[in-house]
C-alpha cells in the first residue's frame, strides 16, 4: 500500500495534543493518529521520531488505561525496535491481568518483530487466542499459525469477542472466522445485540472501519438510538453521519443526535460529521455550534465548518468570526482548512493580526522570531527516568508535567529549555540516549542509595550502576556541561564526577517526591530566565523554603 505524508499541520497539531492535552484529548489523539495509519498515511521520519518518544513517554508516565491502551495501538502502526521494545515488554509485564492493555502490547510486539511471535519472551505467558487475535491486528494471517482456529461466539467471553471485532473492523480477520455457516458481516450484525455494551460497541465501530461492511449489517435500528448506552450512541451517529445514503433521514438522524444529553454521543456525532457535508447540513451545524455547552464538541464541529467552507460561504464567515472570537479553536480551524483557499487566507489574516506562528508552542511572538534566527541560546536537557517495579513508586510523571507548565509560563525568556525524557530507562539504554541526544544537561529522576544509582532490568525491577560508572559515563560526553542527580543519597556521586563538569547537584540525604517536583520545575525555570546553574540551583532552594521544605532544601548540594 502506497502511503500518502500526513500534513505538517497534522502532525503539529497531534503532537500539541499529546503534549498539552488532558488524559481524554491525548486518547482522542491517538486515536486518529491510528486512524490515519490505517487509511494509508504516515508521518514524515521526523515527526515520527518525535511522537513515538512522546509515545512511549506517555505509557511510562500516565496513570490512565485508556491513553496506555491507544498509546501502544499507535506503537503497533509506527513503532521501531530501538524505540519502542523495551516499553512493549515492561507492559506485558506490568498489565498482565489487563486484556486490553496485553492484547494491545501484543498487537505493538507483533509489529516490532515482524509477526515472528516465538522471538518474544514476553509473549510466552499470554492466552494463546488473545495472542493470535490481536497479533492479527497487524501482521499477515500466513505468518500466524491459523489451523483449526475459530470464534464460537456462544462459549467465548466478551474479552476475545472484542478483539475478534477489532479484526474485523480492521478488516484482517479471515471469512467465517466466527462460524463456518455465516459471513463475519452475519455475526457482527448479530453482535449489534449481545448484553455487554462494549461488545455492541465494537460490532458498530467494525462496521464504520471496514469498507466491506455496510449499514446493513448493523443490527439496531437509527430510530433506536435513544435506548442505546452512551458509548454506543456515539457510534450509531458516527456511522449514520459517515455513511447513511438517504439524506432524508440522515438530516433527520443528525438533528435528533444534536438534542442528545449525552456529550459522548454528540461527539461522536461530531466526528462522524467532520468530513461529511450536504446542502442544507449548515441548517443544524450553525445553530448546534452556538448552543452546544462542550468544548470538546464545538472544537469537531469548527474543524468541519473550516473543512468545508468552500462548499458554503456561511461557513467561511463563521470561520473568521471564530478566529477572531474565540482564539482557543484557533488550531482546529487551521487543520480543517488546510489544503483550501481558506487555509491561506487564514495565514494571510494572522500576519496582518501579528499573531505568529500556528503551532509555535507556548512561546510568544519575540522568542520564536529569536528561535528561527538562531539568536535565543538554548539548553537542551536528557532526563534518565526510572522507577523500578521492585521499589516505591516515584511520581516522575508529575514531575514532567509540572515542569513543562512551569516552562510554559516562563514570559520573555533568556534561554529556550529544550527537555528530552526517556522513560523506564534500562541499563542497556543510558548510553544509547546520550549519544542519540547529546545533552547540555544530564538529569537523573528516581531511585538512588550511597554510590549507587538505579535503573532499570529487562523485567522492570533494580539494576544498580555505580557511582564509578557514571563517572566513566560522563568523562566521554564532551559536550556534557551539568549533572543534576535528583535521586537518594546521591552526593557521594556528585562528588566524584564533579571534576569533569561545570555543574553537578546531588541529594545527601532522602529526597521526598514533593521536594524533587519542586526543586526540577524551579531550578529550569531559572535556567530559562537566563540565569547560570548556580543561581538557579540557589532559587530552587529558595523555592523549596518558600514552600516550607526549608529541611529538605539542606540536602540539595551544588559542587562546581
Amino acid at each position: 500500500m502506497s502511503r500518502r505524508s500526513i500534513s505538517q499541520e497534522k502532525a503539529a497539531f497531534l503532537r500539541y495534543e499529546l503534549d498539552n492535552g488532558d488524559d481524554r484529548r491525548r486518547k482522542i489523539a491517538l486515536q486518529e493518529l491510528a486512524r490515519s495509519y490505517r487509511a494509508g498515511e504516515k508521518l514524515s521520519p521526523d515527526a515520527r521520531n518525535g511522537i513515538e518518544l512522546t509515545v512511549n513517554g506517555l505509557i511510562a508516565a500516565t496513570q490512565n488505561e485508556k491513553v496506555i491502551r491507544w498509546c501502544l495501538n499507535c506503537v503497533a502502526q509506527l513503532g521501531t525496535r530501538t524505540g519502542s521494545l523495551s516499553t512493549v515488554e515492561r507492559a506485558l509485564s506490568q498489565y498482565d491481568g489487563n486484556p486490553e492493555i496485553i492484547a494491545a502490547a501484543v498487537a505493538a510486539a507483533s509489529r516490532l518483530y515482524s509477526g515472528n511471535l516465538d522471538e518474544c519472551p514476553a509473549l510466552d505467558s499470554v492466552n494463546p487466542t488473545i495472542k493470535t487475535l490481536a497479533a492479527l491486528q497487524v501482521t499477515k494471517p500466513s505468518k500466524l499459525d491459523l489451523s483449526g482456529f475459530k470464534i464460537n461466539v456462544d462459549t467465548v467471553d466478551a474479552e476475545v469477542l472484542k478483539l475478534a471485532l477489532i479484526a474485523v473492523g480492521l478488516n484482517r480477520a479471515f471469512e467465517n472466522m466466527f462460524h463456518p455457516k455465516f459471513s463475519n458481516g452475519q455475526l457482527v450484525k448479530e453482535l449489534c445485540t449481545y448484553d455487554d455494551v462494549i461488545v455492541k460497541q465494537y460490532s458498530v465501530w467494525a462496521i464504520i472501519e471496514n469498507p466491506t461492511l455496510h449499514l446493513s449489517d448493523l443490527g439496531i435500528p437509527f430510530h433506536q438510538i435513544e435506548r442505546e448506552p452512551s458509548n454506543v450512541q456515539s457510534k450509531l451517529l458516527e456511522l449514520a453521519a459517515e455513511q447513511h445514503s438517504n439524506i432524508k433521514e440522515k438530516h433527520e438522524i443528525i438533528l435528533k443526535g444534536t438534542y442528545l444529553q449525552d456529550m459522548y454521543a454528540r461527539e461522536g456525532l461530531a466526528k462522524g460529521l467532520k468530513n461529511q457535508f450536504y446542502d442544507g447540513l449548515q441548517d443544524i451545524t450553525l445553530n448546534w455550534f452556538d448552543t452546544e455547552s462542550s468544548f470538546r464538541v464545538r472544537e469537531l464541529i469548527a474543524e468541519h465548518f473550516s473543512r468545508f467552507a468552500k462548499d458554503c460561504h456561511q461557513y467561511e464567515d463563521k470561520t473568521f468570526e471564530l478566529l477572531e472570537r474565540e482564539p482557543k479553536l484557533k488550531k482546529r480551524l487551521y487543520l480543517g482548512a488546510e489544503g483550501t483557499a481558506l487555509f491561506g487566507k487564514l495565514k494571510a489574516n494572522d500576519l496582518r493580526a501579528g499573531t505568529g506562528d500556528l503551532f509555535a508552542g507556548d512561546n510568544d511572538p519575540l522568542t520564536t522570531q529569536l528561535r528561527k534566527t538562531g539568536n535565543l541560546p538554548m539548553k537542551k536537557v536528557l532526563m534518565l527516568c526510572a522507577s523500578p517495579k521492585d521499589e516505591q513508586p516515584l511520581r516522575l510523571g508529575q514531575e514532567a508535567r509540572d515542569l513543562k507548565e512551569q516552562l510554559r509560563l516562563v514570559e520573555n525568556r533568556k534561554t529556550d529549555i529544550e527537555i528530552a525524557h526517556a522513560w523506564a530507562v534500562k541499563t542497556d539504554q543510558v548510553q544509547v540516549e546520550l549519544l542519540n541526544n547529546k545533552p547540555d544537561i544530564l538529569h537523573f529522576s528516581g531511585h538512588g542509595a550511597t554510590g549507587l544509582l538505579c535503573f532499570e532490568d529487562r523485567n522492570g525491577n533494580t539494576a544498580p550502576v555505580s557511582a564509578e560508572a557514571i563517572e566513566g559515563l560522563v568523562k566521554q560526553c564532551d559536550g556534557l556541561e551539568c549533572l543534576i542527580l535528583n535521586a537518594c543519597h546521591s552526593e557521594e556521586i556528585a562528588l566524584k564526577t564533579s571534576p569533569h563538569l561545570k555543574a553537578v547537584i546531588g541529594c545527601a540525604d532522602s529526597i521526598s517526591d514533593e521536594a524533587a517536583i519542586i526543586f526540577t520545575k524551579s531550578f529550569y525555570r531559572a535556567l530559562a530566565h537566563g540565569f547560570r546553574y548556580q543561581r538557579a540551583f540557589e532559587l530552587a532552594l529558595n523555592q523549596l523554603q518558600i514552600e516550607n521544605l526549608t529541611e529538605e532544601a539542606k540536602k540539595y548540594k551544588y559542587h562546581c
